[in-house]
């Protein structure tokens, strides 16, 4: 891919959460964004919406220039049709793609943060998947490794003096819960920003593509953290 074209076209997907999320953008200007709950109906919609995002852009497919998708974690249907579609796109026009952890964007949102950052989302059986992120002068660095863990097994993780600021929708479940542990030490981002933002996928993907980072198309996968046996719907 030539960097130095004039114009960089980039199309990002997230299906991590019970939204969609779609940009298209031109170098830095975002030209299109949708968010649309999804659900069960992700993979009627999903090829329908990012026709009409191409359209509203004023693209062909072909005129995208790298892919990306949210890897998760979250859901598992989502992402293997995410990831599905845009695997299907970058194969058939032989364009890059890039993957991008769901948390690593999520996070994004609270980088002018003072402090910790830690996404919170619900995984379900009392757990939440996290990461803690060191925020200072508007960047991000991540602290610890990406975790399936316990509320309580997470909060044990801040000593006495952190400021954290939480975001997610595990909030809805267990924000009294840090309350109680971090008292003012915790801080809670609006709603707004608990799931994956297309501003915050779209600048992980650039700094992807200036470092040459894209993915082998083969070896991409949902970053899936349950062990295997759990990913299996019983009720199929």
């Amino acid at each position: 891919m030539d960097l130095s074209k004039a114009d960089m076209n980039i199309l990002a997907i997230d299906t991590s959460s019970k939204y969609f999320y779609l940009a298209i953008a031109e170098d830095d200007k975002i030209k299109v964004s949708i968010r649309r709950p999804s659900g069960r109906e992700l993979s009627r919609m999903i090829i329908p919406l990012i026709e009409k995002a191409l359209k509203k852009a004023n693209l062909s497919l072909g005129g995208i220039d790298y892919f990306a998708c949210g890897l998760g974690p979250g859901s598992f249907t989502g992402l293997r049709v995410g990831l599905a579609v845009i695997k299907g796109f970058a194969f058939s026009l032989n364009k890059p793609v890039l993957g991008i952890i769901s948390l690593d964007c999520l996070a994004g949102s609270q980088s002018d943060f003072s402090g910790y950052v830690c996404p919170v989302v619900d995984a379900r059986r009392s757990l939440v998947y996290s990461a803690i992120y060191r925020a200072k002068n508007g960047a991000l660095k991540r602290k610890s490794r990406y975790l399936l863990v316990s509320p309580n097994e997470l909060l044990a993780k801040f000593n006495n003096q952190d400021e954290v600021v939480f975001l997610g929708d595990g909030l809805s479940l267990y924000r009294d819960d840090i309350k109680k542990k971090l008292g003012p030490r915790a801080h809670f981002a609006d709603d707004n920003f608990w799931y994956p933002d297309p501003n915050n996928l779209l600048r992980l993907a650039r700094e992807k593509i200036k470092s040459k980072e894209t993915a082998d198309l083969d070896k991409l996968v949902p970053f899936y953290m349950y062990p295997k046996e759990c990913q299996i719907n019983k009720s199929l």
